[in-house]
């Protein structure tokens, strides 16, 4: 006692030790509250994964077989540790057969769903890249329609960078552990909504002879000189703490994209009218009504007839006959010139600053023409800080064909790139395109609910 005595009468003639103290003291109990919370979210996501494992099943129901992609290089070789800790007992204890694939290399994820058979969904452990690849194996599939609804997609926010989670899950900048449990348990829960994602086209080049094959991403396509710096805030790693400060400083005076004239020929968007909707509504019910009729088996003439039963889809109750739409500027082509933008931006509705955009369309944004230093270093610190964007000029389109007119080469004679979704691509010709509802993922819907059928 006396002991403990004599140290708070030092701290009381000591200012600078008083106020060390103090703080040191004061983080301690934010982080001892801080567990306690995280622990007690945990125990009680633990117990409702377990009435769910607890609850019996018809006889001869087949378990729920969850493949899960693990990106072990995300979050700096992180995420394995936190999917232990703040997701895998949560599908352990729900009872679902769970199996972990640990990708090794780029383009390992978008091979697997390209093969993907006998799951009943894929939970992707990893950032926007690893989504982009699960999304463009899965979309490029021939029989990508059935598949879409037969594997939907849980989003772990496990990444570096997790925009499209951020806006499912409502959060911004780095996800914590609620968000990961969250995640989990909408997988648990079978709670399902369609999303929107973007069909990025690269136009055929002079002397090629394959058909460049689409990628398909969630969020965003970003090309200028701030998504450059951006890419390089691990150079500086020797600026620990502020190197996501520090890339804007040394980067502006750098070789970056700072110019990004194009020619953008766009259509204005259409939510579906007897131009673009109608073939393809009345091929959909074409298709479903020579598939209404089984065979007949010669025993079956001394059987009444009944009257063949159609299922309806889940999407056809509240859709509208796309043939009694008249929308005379669908497919009405605009063209835009952009001078020497230092950023060309195109959005889904799946990010925190676009989730207001329609999801038959698609948000087009630019940055500032001739971009200062000063005004480059700001606007880079305040996307740090406060995670939101400012650009000169917004609009919404449907398809978008985007043509650089400025140099694609760097001083060395490499080329430039951009970023589909966090996922590093040449910058060249390409056309963009929004496909609403084309796929559907385990999330907590904004949308009218979709419980699966058990």
């Amino acid at each position: 006692m006396a002991r403990l005595i004599r140290i708070f009468q030092a701290l009381r003639r000591h200012k600078k030790k008083t106020v060390f103290f103090s703080a040191v003291l004061g983080a301690g109990l934010n982080y001892a509250h801080e567990k306690y919370k995280e622990n007690n979210m945990m125990r009680e996501l633990c117990e409702e994964a377990m009435s769910y494992g607890e609850m019996s099943r018809p006889l001869g129901e087949p378990d729920r077989h969850i493949t899960v992609l693990l990106n072990p290089a995300a979050q700096d070789g992180k995420s394995k540790a936190m999917f232990d800790k703040y997701c895998a007992p949560l599908l352990h204890l729900a009872g679902l057969k769970v199996a972990v694939v640990r990708t090794e290399h780029e383009g390992q994820a978008r091979d697997l769903m390209a093969i993907m058979e006998k799951t009943s969904g894929v939970v992707v452990a990893g950032g926007d890249g690893t989504l982009a690849e699960v999304l463009t194996g899965l979309l490029r599939r021939p029989d990508h329609k059935e598949a879409s609804r037969k594997f939907p997609i849980g989003i772990l926010p496990l990444g570096s960078t997790n925009t499209a989670a951020s806006a499912i899950w409502g959060f911004m900048g780095a996800s914590k552990p609620i968000h990961l449990a969250e995640a989990t348990m909408a997988v648990v829960r079978d709670l399902r909504r369609p999303l929107d994602v973007m069909e990025i086209t690269p136009h055929k080049a002079a002397g090629q002879e394959e058909t460049p094959q689409s990628v398909f991403a969630a969020s965003e396509v970003v090309w200028g000189a701030l998504r450059d710096a951006a890419t390089r805030k691990d150079n500086y790693w020797y600026w620990p703490g502020v190197k996501k400060y520090m890339t804007y400083v040394f980067s502006s005076y750098k070789d970056l994209s700072w110019d990004c004239s194009a020619e953008v020929e766009y259509s204005l968007p259409c939510s579906g009218c007897s131009r673009c909707r109608a073939q393809s509504q009345l091929e959909v019910k074409t298709g479903d009504s020579s598939a209404q009729e089984p065979k007949r088996r010669w025993w079956m003439n001394y059987l009444p007839r009944t009257k063949p039963v159609v299922q309806k889809k889940e999407s056809e109750d509240d859709e509208p006959d796309y043939s009694l739409i008249t929308n005379e500027s669908c497919g009405e082509q605009h063209h835009l010139s952009l001078g020497r933008a230092s950023e060309v931006v195109v959005m889904t509705r799946n990010t925190p600053q676009s989730s207001n955009t329609p999801p038959y369309a698609l948000a087009l944004r630019t940055g500032v023409e001739d971009i200062g230093a000063m005004d480059f270093i700001s606007e880079g610190w305040n996307r740090e800080w406060s995670g939101v964007r400012n650009y000169v000029e917004e609009r919404l389109v449907g398809q978008v064909s985007i043509s650089p007119t400025a140099s694609t080469t760097n001083e060395q004679g490499e080329e430039r790139e951009l970023s589909i979704d966090s996922e590093n691509f040449e910058v060249r010709p390409m056309t963009i395109r929004p496909r609403p509802k084309a796929v559907t993922i385990f999330a907590v819907p904004s949308t009218p609910l979709v419980q699966a059928a058990s």
